[in-house]
């Protein structure tokens, strides 16, 4: 015992050596990876970790629109050090939307009833709540949209008990049950049209199971699905024949930025789903639209026997849709990617940029177009988090980054994931009070 003290002595003088440095040629390894990632000009400061652990310190500089970061991290214990090459971060002068509005969720099933939706403005790291599910008796609330990214029209779904779908549109608020009214079918994924008066939604009766061998935790699967189309006008919803056939599963309904056509994903109907979801591949699909009214018939605008397609948007000349081995989750398949579509030519590739070893799902693009925000596991294979990139206009994405936080530790602490992400264009606000009211709390 009495040797103790002078051990710990010995380890206190080792832990404050002064570092020494050596300069290495190489870029940093830092957690998240910055390094060369074009970020809007006006963002929230990245700020990173070394991958090791090892304290470090930074020297910022600046050349006409490109940052320098370069850091110098040592060995406590040691004091040896390494001085890094300064690694770039390129400033874009493409403006984007000062707001993300997301839902935080549990990802298992076990604690879906503390979950809401949030807004997080990207010149800071402020973030608020839009509305949380205590506000509809601890319902779930999913499935928001806003038209363009105007933050004074939403749309979301509240399910449980005296639930509907919420709908605003400036100061007023209001609630519907979609399933009573015109052809008795709820809503669920919806999409806003161009015009303001006219919302699609997908109506899904929606499976789980949970698959005993094999990494992917939760399978989720559509017994029947169908497009309907509401006339917030009138209030009034409309089936068409040719959007709910029985024998075909219509879902994720997305509008051409002119509002002239709506592009969904289609699969036949398959018995015993869950024994043959493998062999299920949603194609993608599209509508003309002219007056009000889906006219003429369904075409193919691409299928393949090997990808399933879900998440259409479209972003003028371009679309983006999320590809998987097989159904119509792609949350939890370790293999979904991103792919991008020439609208011109029908080219579709790969979008390799974005893609990882991991899940790459849900996105939306900016308002001019410019950016594309989605969601991956890459981190840990578990939680989903926000990745944003720029995007050329041309076909290019630059190397995508994780939303910024103030500290690094608040990616990897927070136990919740970041569902269905969405530009906004300004602050939608609070709406707890409004919505509970609504409710009848």
């Amino acid at each position: 015992m009495r040797f103790l003290p002078v051990i710990c002595g010995a380890l206190l003088a080792l832990s404050c050596v002064r570092p020494v440095f050596t300069d290495s040629a190489g870029f940093p390894p830092v957690v998240p990876d910055y390094i060369g990632v074009t970020v809007p000009e006006g963002m929230a400061e990245i700020s990173f970790e070394m991958a090791d652990g090892r304290p470090f310190k930074i020297e910022k500089t600046q050349s006409g629109d490109t940052l320098f970061y370069q850091v110098r991290a040592w060995d406590k214990k040691t004091g040896k050090g390494v001085r890094y090459a300064p690694f770039p971060v390129y400033v874009s002068h493409d403006p984007i939307d000062p707001y993300l509005a997301y839902r935080l969720i549990e990802p298992g099933y076990e604690g879906w009833k503390e979950m809401g939706l949030y807004t997080r403005e990207l010149a800071t790291y402020r973030e608020h709540a839009i509305v949380t599910n205590d506000a509809v008796n601890g319902g779930c609330v999913n499935c928001h949209n806003f038209p363009g990214g105007d933050p004074s029209r939403m749309v979301f779904h509240a399910r449980g008990a005296g639930g509907g779908t919420v709908f605003r549109t400036g100061n007023e608020l209001k609630l519907i049950n979609l399933t009573t009214v015109g052809p008795h079918k709820q809503g669920t994924y919806p999409a806003w049209h161009p015009s303001g008066r006219y919302l699609a939604f997908s109506s899904n009766s929606t499976q789980q199971s949970f698959p005993i061998h094999g990494s992917q935790q939760v399978e989720v699967y559509d017994h029947f699905s169908d497009i309907i189309l509401m006339d917030l006008q009138t209030d009034s919803v409309t089936a068409y024949p040719c959007l709910a056939e029985g024998s075909r599963m219509e879902t994720f309904p997305a509008w051409a930025p002119d509002g002239k056509s709506l592009y969904y994903c289609v699969a036949d109907s398959t018995a015993r789903v869950v024994e043959n979801r493998g062999r299920i591949h949603y194609e993608l699909e599209a509508i003309d639209f002219r007056d009000g009214q889906f006219v003429g018939e369904p075409r193919t605008v691409f299928a393949s026997d090997s990808l399933s397609v879900s998440f259409p948007r479209v972003n003028g000349k371009w679309m983006l849709f999320t590809g998987s081995a097989y159904g119509t989750f792609p949350i939890w398949h370790k293999e979904a990617d991103l792919y991008l579509m020439d609208m011109e030519t029908g080219q579709v590739e790969a979008a390799s940029a974005l893609n990882s070893d991991d899940t790459d799902s849900y996105h939306s693009w900016s308002s001019n177009g410019r950016w594309v925000v989605f969601s991956s596991r890459r981190l840990d294979g578990r939680y989903t988090r926000l990745y944003l990139a720029h995007f050329d206009g041309e076909g290019h994405f630059g190397k995508p980054f994780l939303l910024p936080q103030k500290r690094y530790e608040h990616n990897v602490l927070r136990l919740k994931s970041y569902n269905v992400p969405e530009f906004v264009q300004g602050d939608p606000g609070t709406l707890n009070k409004e919505v509970s009211q609504l409710f009848g709390r």
